[in-house]
């Protein structure tokens, strides 16, 4: 999922599946207070995973198996472009748009359950301005984009085992006139002493100026990083209940607000509202997810505020992640209000 404030849409990518057993892949893109038709779609093969879109809105990308499928968007309406190269992926592709240029991963497998062998690939595509098409880095995990202001990039393993202690970079994209198209700016381990447990991703994402990275941990919850050099920062966001695994995070690029979703059992809140700015003294706004037509959980990386921090979207899913929901919740109103939400 993306949101395209130029166009005032929220571009979610993937599979669906019939009710005879077919299935295809899907772009679609839900209007939230633009011009044009309440949906713009296209089909295109299954499986089909990771969407980014150019910051005017003018072109949508999304990852099929053998190459990246480009649209032109014009006011609701999706035209083919020709297909970007790309090396095989059979795990899923990750796609962001950051500093002028397209980021996606890689990764071949003989079978879905191969995902956590093998070595996959962070790449880049050409642009019409000279920026050429590559492999920007090699990874023996499977790999996650978070894409920030001013070009940042940051791009983290998954646990390839429950012993592994994966490496989170940060990088700023450059207009490589040194001949190096990333500017490394900082790694973590998060088990920095070579005991305890290594980062267990979920999600990520840079705060509006990009001083901070948040990053959603199965383990920890939510961890802050300076977004400079990815040193360890200290939280005093309110965290998650006891007992929810957080699966998503997200920053308001209006600077005002952060979110932070989980999987939750019971009527614990699956999401947890409140302000960026961690010195304003007001209790967060808690959301439970617990209803059949509406989600039990907030789903991994699934999670994005419109640009002017209005609302936030929320896609849920059932509890065996067989059916998803794309939820807006209006964040002025709902915070001054003040009320738990069941």
């Amino acid at each position: 999922m993306t949101v395209d404030e130029a166009s005032r849409r929220v571009w979610i990518a993937g599979d669906r599946v019939y009710p005879d057993g077919s299935r295809d892949g899907e772009l679609l893109g839900v209007l939230y207070g633009g011009a044009g038709p309440a949906f713009a779609s296209a089909h295109l093969a299954a499986p089909l995973s990771g969407v980014a879109v150019e910051p005017d809105g003018s072109k949508v990308y999304a990852g099929q198996s053998d190459h990246i499928a480009g649209y032109s968007h014009i006011n609701g309406s999706l035209s083919p472009l020709d297909p970007i190269a790309a090396p095989p992926d059979a795990c899923g592709r990750e796609l962001v748009h950051t500093g002028g240029r397209l980021f996606f991963t890689s990764r071949p497998a003989a079978d879905p359950g191969g995902c956590t062998d093998g070595r996959g690939t962070v790449g880049v595509a050409a642009t019409g301005e000279g920026g050429t098409a590559g492999t920007v880095m090699y990874s023996g995990a499977r790999t996650h984009l978070e894409a920030g202001p001013g070009g940042l990039l940051a791009i983290a393993p998954e646990k390839s085992s429950p012993t592994d202690d994966p490496d989170l970079g940060i990088y700023r994209v450059t207009d490589e006139a040194d001949g190096n198209l990333l500017d490394f700016l900082g790694e973590r381990r998060f088990a920095e002493d070579g005991t305890g447990e290594g980062m267990d991703f979920r999600d990520a994402d840079f705060a509006a100026d990009g001083s901070v990275l948040a990053v959603a941990d199965g383990t920890r919850g939510t961890v802050l990083l300076d977004g400079r050099d990815a040193r360890f920062l200290d939280n005093h966001y309110a965290p998650l209940p006891a007992g929810v695994a957080a699966t998503a995070l997200s920053f308001s690029p209006d600077g005002k607000w952060f979110a932070q979703g989980g999987a939750a059992s019971g009527d614990a809140a699956d999401l947890t509202l409140a302000f960026a700015d961690p010195s304003i003294e007001r209790q967060p706004l808690r959301i439970s997810f617990e209803d059949e037509a509406a989600g039990h959980r907030v789903v991994p990386r699934g999670m994005e505020f419109s640009g002017d921090g209005e609302q936030l979207f929320v896609v849920t899913s059932n509890e065996d992640g067989s059916k998803f929901w794309l939820h807006t919740i209006y964040t002025r109103q709902a915070l001054a209000r003040r009320a738990w939400w069941t």
